[in-house]
Parts: structure tokens; C-alpha cells; sequence
């Protein structure tokens, strides 16, 4: 490992944390200027400090010291952590006196703010430049303290003055900058003295002296997306037409993307991440449909605040307007429409199906997701599947309790989607009657259920038969109930099962529910669609104020948990043994994983046509300290 990647310890640890502003150290006393023996001639404007050429990517740290501290605390509170502290001490002086000598890391100031330039985009050519604070107290004895040379406007280290003759030479090359304003001068240190020079003016003329609004920031530079861009240009794709259209589609959103910034805020039980992307424009179908204009008084769909208490992952979004989604919109159906040509279906009758469906998908406005699943009967389900050495009955109690439900809202009527879902189940059972191709078939239909559709012949589950049953009783007068039946085409495909999709009235408002569980998946409708059960809804359960702020475009709650549990699958025996050694990770963590994480998004429409779309994640120490113990494992 080079010696440089000593560094990046520092940099990393202190952006993962922030600190309050930074306190100042106590200030020497500067010997006065020698006034000019004559008036000179205004020089001439020096050119502006641009950035250099092959910088990737700029990370600034408010106060390192603190920052530090408050990752030692966090590291701690995991068994590794401890084990960690009880091996040896962790302080940034030790680190910064084995990188670059005791000398120099006597004249930092871990008080004050951090810099570093990484060029380069790949592991072969990344190279990094640290600057680092110096002790204002420090500056008028450097060359009391060290050999320096003058080396393009820079003081570079050659030596400490009172090094042993045959001591060994400093690891990293490092020169000072003393700077154009009191308590400005900087240490800076790389492997190769050009970085450092090249480096230099940009770090300490314009980053250095720029605010630090957060407490860590990193910035990709534009010529760093450049570079990405290239490399997803070279890449192939043998996708097919729904490939290419991702490559088309992703390489227009990079062409308007001009910068990426991360920053960390720390608080007092939490830590606050936000992930910004500045676009120069809003041409590409991505760009339009990720970046919206939203009213500044926008509020949190109603719809959201209604999703089941239970909810292990939630999401709502404003949505972009018609608009703004038709480019996306016909780009996707297109392709969607070309791939199942390409595949043997009837042109005519999918030219209809895709019709049905331009009139649902991405039409614009609010949209609510949620999902979950019963944690306690999945574990449940899976210790009596193990206690069975996989007996057959226990083996589906486990695959049934595995699985999740998921609701989505809309604030169309429901009457519009009822009347599109069944036309396109008819849509569907043509499709695959008129496919060219003679394995198309799927299923048979089953008695007394009409209209039956039939999907196309999954890689795992085999055909799938659509019906129209009756809704239970216990959901609004005109919910439809699709049941989608599968049956297994080989032996050791995953067994045969039935899940349900409902399509719900509810005023104005429209909800579907889909899940392997039937009676699950109709407790969840009645929640969200009876005002009579509002405190079971997500909307009653505390610590999601930030979700209730105005403006926003999106928002969401979701836990390390509740990711687990919906991504959980039971279809194979592997599949439930891996899903059991998961939810026995999460057991073992301080907060079993059940800590609500928000998520929040907003987006600008700047001026000149720029946008900007900003994500901001709320870690309570908790779920930090839950995803450490995770990862040590």
C-alpha cells in the first residue's frame, strides 16, 4: 500500500462524522511588516486559481479532532469496536506522527478544517494531496522547526532541524503555504512533489477558503462524471432493446449531470446525510422525470401517512407532471413494445396493450408505495422448519411466512383502474394465444373464474393463470380481486401458489394490495382505506416529523430490518436457510435492526434551465451503530 493511502483513515473517519464550528487556539504574536521603502506599481491581476487537471474529487472536514471522537464513540459501542480500543488507543496524532513524522504532526491543528484532492478516477491512477490546518502559534517558528526550501511559492520540508543524521526521511513530501490572511497557513503533504504543487493554489485559494456549511462534504468534480461517462460508453450491452434504452436513457441523465456532493451533519443522537446531484439542464427524459418542479408549500401525500403502522419500507413522491413523464413514458413503452415483438407476440394486439397501458403508468401526480411482512412468524416458521429438518409441511409454513405484502396508492379513481386492469388481463390471454411461438402457452383456466389470462413461462415458477374472484366483504362495495395462480413445470421448481392483487376504492383515491397472504394482505387495506383505523396507520407512529416538512418531493422510512425482511425469499430450501441466517444476524444487533431510518428529497428548477435534486437520510446513533455491528460481522 502506498504510504499516501496512510492518510485516507483521517480523511474517511472524519467525513463519516461532523463536529460544532470549530474553537480557535490561542493566537501568537506576529512580528510587525517592514513597511515598503517606495511606492511600486500596482501589479497586474493574477489569473483566477482554476482547478487542476485530474481532479476527481474534493473532501472537506470541518473538525477533524471532534469528528474523530465522535467515530471512536460510535466504533465503540460494537463488540469489534471494543475489542479495537482495548488493543491499542485510537488518536489522529498517532496517526498523522507515523505518516509524516512527529514533527509535522506537532504543527497541525486537528481543531480546524481538512482538505484533500484525489486525481484520478481508477485505483491505478488515484493519487491524494491532504491539507491540513497549522497551529497558528506554530508559524512563526517553522524555520526553527524545520529545513524548508522555497519550491513554487511553497516552503517545502526538507528536514526537521533537530533530526538525527542518519534518521530515516520523511515518508511523504510536504510543503507549507503560509497564506494571504492570519491563521491561513496550511501543511500540505502527497507522495509526488508535483501533486503537491499542482495542488496547492486550488486547496488553499479557493477551497480553503470557501464556508463549510456541513460538518464532512465531498464533491465530485465535473471532469470526474466526464470520465464515467466514458467508461459507460465503452461498456456493452447485450440487454436487448430494454438494455440499450437504459444505456440511452443513463448516459443522457451523466451528459446534464455537472456535479455529485455528499455532506454529514452531526447531531446530538443522530447523523444527517445528504447526496445532492446538480444537473446544467433539463433535456432527458430522467433528468425531467427525477427533478420536477414542486410547490414550496407541497405536503406529504395523505395517502403515505395512511400505509399500515407496520410498514417496513415507505415511500411517497409528488410525482412529475404528465408532461414531464411523457418522454420517459414513450421511451419505455416503446422498447417494451419492441422486445415482445422481437419475442413472437401478435404486433396488433400488443399495439392495443400498450395502449391500455400508456393510460396508467407514469401519467404524473402522487404515488405511495409501501411493504412489509410479520417478522416474529417468519422467525417462528423457520425454527420449526429446522427443529423439521425441512419436512414438507414445515418447509411451506416457512416459504408462506416469508412472504411480503406490498400497497401502492394513487389519487386517480379506482373505477379507471379497475376497467384497465381487466382489459389488459384480457390483453394478456390473447397475447399469449396468438404467440407465435408454440411454448407460449401458459396454465389452463380455472373453472368457474372468468376472464382468465395467462403470463408468458417464467424462468422458475412456470405458467401463471389470472381470475377475477369475489373480494371479501370486508373491503369497499366494487374492490376487484385478481387471483394469479401458478404451477410448477418441473420437479424442484418452487411449489405451486396462489397470491392475490386487489384493486380498492376509496373516494377519489385508489389502492392496490398484492401479496402471497391473502388475509395479510386484506388487514393492510382495511387500514389504509378506513378512516375509522387512522391509529394503526403509519401516520400515528412517532419520530417521523421530518417526513411532514413542506416542499418536499419525496420522502420514506425504511429499516436495516424491514430491507431484510422484504427482500426475504422462501421459494427453495436455500432460499429459507439464507433467509434464516440473516434474521439470526439481525437478532444478535443492539437494536435488532428495527430502527426507523427517514429519507427525505427535494428538487430546485434553477435558473438558465440548471436543477438541482437533493437527498437527505436521518441515521439515529442507534441504526449507525446496529449497520457496524452488522458489518463486523
Amino acid at each position: 500500500m502506498r504510504r499516501a493511502a496512510l492518510l485516507l483513515p483521517i480523511a474517511l473517519a472524519a467525513a463519516c462524522a461532523g463536529a460544532p464550528a470549530p474553537q480557535r487556539g490561542p493566537v501568537a504574536t506576529l512580528p510587525p511588516a517592514s513597511p515598503p521603502a517606495r511606492a511600486q506599481p500596482a501589479p497586474a491581476a493574477a489569473p483566477p486559481v482554476t482547478a487542476p487537471e485530474g481532479l476527481s474529487s474534493v473532501l472537506r472536514v470541518a473538525d477533524p479532532q471532534r469528528s474523530w471522537s465522535h467515530i471512536t464513540r460510535l466504533v465503540a459501542s460494537t463488540t469489534a469496536g471494543a475489542w479495537l480500543l482495548v488493543a491499542g488507543p485510537m488518536a489522529p496524532e498517532m496517526l498523522l506522527a507515523q505518516t509524516m513524522g512527529p514533527a509535522l504532526a506537532d504543527v497541525v491543528d486537528l481543531d480546524k478544517p481538512l482538505d484533500a484532492a484525489w486525481f484520478g478516477v481508477t485505483e491505478a491512477t488515484s493519487r491524494l494531496v491532504v491539507s491540513l490546518s497549522v497551529a497558528e502559534q506554530a508559524v512563526p517558528r517553522l524555520h526553527e522547526l524545520f529545513v524548508l526550501k522555497q519550491h513554487r511559492g511553497l516552503l517545502r520540508v526538507e528536514r526537521a532541524r533537530d533530526a538525527e543524521p542518519d534518521e530515516e526521511a520523511a515518508p511523504l513530501v510536504c510543503a507549507f503555504d503560509l497564506g494571504q490572511r492570519r491563521g491561513g497557513a496550511r501543511l500540505l503533504c502527497a507522495e509526488d512533489a508535483k501533486d503537491v504543487a499542482a495542488a496547492a493554489p486550488y486547496l488553499v485559494q479557493v477551497v480553503g477558503r470557501e464556508p463549510i456549511e456541513a460538518d464532512a462534504r465531498i464533491e465530485i468534480t465535473e471532469w470526474a462524471l466526464r470520465e464515467i461517462r466514458k467508461s459507460e460508453a465503452d461498456a456493452g450491452d447485450d440487454g436487448g432493446r430494454a438494455g440499450a434504452l437504459g444505456q440511452e436513457l443513463g448516459g443522457a441523465l451523466l451528459r446534464e449531470l455537472e456535479g455529485v456532493s455528499v455532506d454529514l451533519r452531526w447531531g446530538g443522537a443522530e447523523v444527517d446525510v445528504g447526496f445532492s446531484m446538480r444537473f446544467a439542464s433539463r433535456r432527458s427524459p430522467l433528468t425531467l422525470a427525477l427533478v420536477p418542479a414542486v410547490a414550496p408549500d407541497a405536503a406529504p401525500p395523505p395517502a403515505f401517512l395512511r400505509l399500515p403502522g407496520d410498514t417496513a419500507i415507505g415511500f411517497y413522491t409528488q410525482g412529475a407532471s404528465r408532461a414531464e413523464l411523457t418522454p420517459l413514458r414513450e421511451a419505455l413503452l416503446r422498447a417494451l413494445r419492441d422486445d415482445w415483438v422481437s419475442d413472437g407476440y401478435d404486433a396488433a394486439t400488443l399495439d392495443r396493450f400498450i395502449q391500455r397501458l400508456d393510460a396508467l403508468a407514469l401519467t404524473g401526480g402522487p404515488l405511495v408505495m409501501g411493504a412489509g411482512g410479520d417478522r416474529a412468524a417468519a422467525e417462528r416458521a423457520i425454527a420449526a422448519y429446522q427443529a423439521g429438518k425441512g419436512a414438507a409441511r414445515a418447509q411451506k409454513a416457512a416459504r408462506r411466512a416469508l412472504q411480503s405484502w406490498i400497497l401502492v396508492a394513487v389519487e386517480e379513481p379506482a373505477e379507471t383502474w379497475i376497467a384497465a386492469v381487466k382489459e389488459l388481463l384480457l390483453l394478456g390471454e390473447e397475447l399469449d394465444r396468438l404467440k407465435a411461438s408454440p411454448q407460449a402457452a401458459g396454465g389452463a383456466s380455472t373453472p368457474g373464474a372468468a376472464p382468465v389470462g395467462r403470463a408468458s413461462k417464467g424462468e422458475d415458477r412456470g405458467p401463471v393463470a389470472y381470475a377475477i374472484v369475489r373480494a371479501p366483504a370486508a373491503l369497499p362495495a366494487g374492490t376487484l380481486h385478481v387471483e394469479l395462480r401458478s404451477k410448477p413445470p418441473t420437479k424442484g421448481a418452487p411449489p405451486a401458489d396462489t397470491a392475490h392483487l386487489y384493486v380498492v376504492p376509496a373516494g377519489q383515491r385508489t389502492w392496490l394490495g398484492f401479496s402471497e397472504d391473502d388475509a395479510v394482505v386484506v388487514a393492510r387495506l382495511r387500514i389504509a382505506a378506513d378512516a375509522g383505523r387512522d391509529e394503526r396507520t403509519l401516520g400515528a407512529a412517532p419520530g417521523l416529523e421530518a417526513l411532514r416538512q413542506p416542499g418536499t418531493l419525496a420522502g420514506g422510512v425504511f429499516s436495516l430490518a424491514g430491507l431484510a425482511l422484504v427482500a426475504a425469499r422462501g421459494d427453495t430450501k436455500e432460499a429459507i436457510e439464507e433467509a434464516a441466517k440473516e434474521l439470526a444476524r439481525l437478532a444478535t444487533l443492539p437494536a435488532r435492526g428495527e430502527v426507523a431510518i427517514p429519507i427525505a428529497v427535494s428538487s430546485e428548477v434553477l435558473g438558465a434551465g440548471a436543477a438541482r435534486v437533493t437527498a437527505r437520510v436521518r441515521l439515529p446513533v442507534a441504526a449507525i451503530q446496529d449497520a457496524l455491528a452488522l458489518g463486523s460481522r
